[in-house]
């Protein structure tokens, strides 16, 4: 009897606990966080091929990440849809890539200055190392982020390489660290 009490308790909490998700606003359900796309938009696609295009004229490639990848980012950003990948390097740690896809380039130009000012700020650079290059710049109505680290570079001239030929597509968003 007090086994059966015991695990109805426990049911009713552990439901109690995924059913409910209070975020603040109302208790209604939080938005879901997006995922990479798994089919990529026409938008996407085509900030895609113009970042392969510079990235082979430098030797290397664009890849699906080794491991799941996602940047600090303002919170204006994190239900926008996007795309990540890794530069060819040799560092499973660096060279992401995130393409952000906006409804249109104005919408991309004010979002890509709040995500400057973002990662300008002490907060925006928390899950940065202390010597992390960002770039962003702007496709259309895509931003394009990457940054890379000197210092956790395997093989520094390959990493800056890679991240100089990112930095080269599209109108650069300028951020100051």
């Amino acid at each position: 009897m007090r086994a059966t009490a015991l695990g109805l308790a426990a049911a009713i909490l552990l439901g109690g606990c995924l059913g409910s998700s209070n975020t603040g606003n109302g208790g209604g359900a939080g938005p879901t966080l997006p995922t990479p796309q798994a089919s990529l938009s026409g938008l996407i696609q085509g900030t895609v091929a113009v970042l392969t295009s510079a990235l082979a004229a430098a030797g290397f490639r664009l890849d699906p990440p080794v491991v799941p990848y996602r940047p600090s980012e303002p919170a204006d950003l994190v239900g926008a849809p996007r795309a990540v990948f890794q530069t060819s390097i040799p560092d499973a740690n660096q060279g992401y890539v995130v393409i952000y896809e906006l409804p249109d380039p104005g919408t991309a130009t004010i979002r890509g200055q709040e995500f400057a000012s973002f990662l300008g700020s002490g907060f925006g650079q928390t899950n940065f190392p202390v010597d992390a290059q960002f770039s962003l710049s702007q496709v259309g109505s895509t931003l394009i982020f990457t940054w890379w680290s000197r210092a956790l570079a395997t093989d520094k001239v390959a990493a800056e390489a890679a991240f100089n030929a990112v930095r080269g597509v599209g109108q650069p968003i300028t951020v100051t660290k």
